[in-house]
């Protein structure tokens, strides 16, 4: 993808913790390794140029995918 927007270790935690889980920082990298980035970007740019609305699909799609 164009890398237009990333995420970080530390949106997967605020992820976690709206899940209600509590995690290490390293099984919080765990979760940052397995997830497939490009599709966060992708959701976050059909989002619009919004920066808080990209961060709110970002963060739909990180919690979808832990979901699994």
């Amino acid at each position: 993808m164009s890398n237009a927007f990333e995420i970080t270790v530390d949106d997967v935690l605020n992820v976690c913790h709206s899940m209600g889980k509590k995690i290490s920082g390293d099984q919080c990298h765990e979760i940052f390794n397995a997830l497939n980035h490009d599709l966060v970007e992708c959701a976050a740019l059909k989002a619009g140029n919004i920066l808080g609305d990209q961060t709110d699909a970002a963060y739909a799609e990180i919690e979808r995918q832990i979901r699994g």
